[in-house]
């Protein structure tokens, strides 16, 4: 549970000595700078921000869709450790697929290099930017429609590192950008290019749950309705 994973107690919760100390600069950035980034965002996007003393870095949990969402800066346990910025959502129960996204780092004639599971969806400028595995192939080529495969090549373009991965199981939707974002444009920017991809798949679930997706509905018109029977048309003082 993405809350119950925030609020985990941490070591001098549990008696075990006292908290760490809070750094004050996480991957090269002023972490108090940072935190009121966060904490900006949190506005915008009516959530909460988590920034107790235990917690090194900031995270800020929201709603989105009925769903959880949680904002937050993971750290590798390299011993040079690298920063990514990561927004993760719940999916509803239901959900089967699994997805990876990630940049292809070999061309396509490097076929020693290339995994054989890789899926290709048909598009010449995606293909062979990305990495896809997917335990469905028919679903992958359905759901990366241009619009959600624009975003995330603009979501690979942001920092200018040319990192992004994309990962879907049955419980979670995680996207996870190398780098922090520390400032508020480059976060929005960050969640509205991820909300592009969350309902994305969120469509796909309502129709996996049965849920019928309506188009817009037909426009009001002046004209008086049609009797089924006879075809006559029924005037507005005769209507029941």
């Amino acid at each position: 549970d993405i809350v119950r994973d925030v609020n985990r107690p941490g070591r001098g919760e549990r008696g075990r000595g006292p908290a760490p100390s809070r750094r004050s600069s996480l991957g090269g950035h002023d972490l108090p700078r940072l935190m009121e980034t966060y904490r900006r965002f949190a506005e915008l996007y009516q959530g909460q921000i988590h920034d107790r003393h235990l917690f090194d870095s900031p995270k800020v949990s929201f709603t989105f869709r009925g769903s959880r969402a949680l904002l937050s800066i993971y750290e590798s346990s390299d011993p040079s450790p690298q920063f990514y910025t990561q927004l993760t959502f719940t999916i509803p129960q239901g959900w089967t697929h699994r997805l990876e996204i990630f940049p292809q780092r070999h061309a396509e004639t490097d076929t020693k290099y290339l995994n054989v599971d890789d899926i290709r969806i048909g598009d010449p400028h995606f293909d062979p930017r990305f990495g896809v595995k997917s335990d469905d192939r028919e679903f992958v080529r359905e759901f990366l429609e241009p619009r959600v495969q624009k975003s995330i090549d603009d979501l690979r373009a942001l920092l200018g590192n040319d990192k992004i991965l994309i990962s879907v199981n049955s419980s979670r939707l995680m996207v996870r950008k190398q780098g922090i974002l520390s400032e508020l444009a480059d976060l929005t920017v960050f969640a509205d290019l991820s909300f592009v991809v969350y309902d994305r798949l969120y469509l796909f679930w309502q129709r996996a749950s049965g849920i019928e997706i309506l188009d817009d509905a037909p426009a009001e018109t002046d004209k008086d309705p049609v009797c089924q029977v006879c075809g006559a048309a029924i005037a507005s003082d005769v209507r029941v």
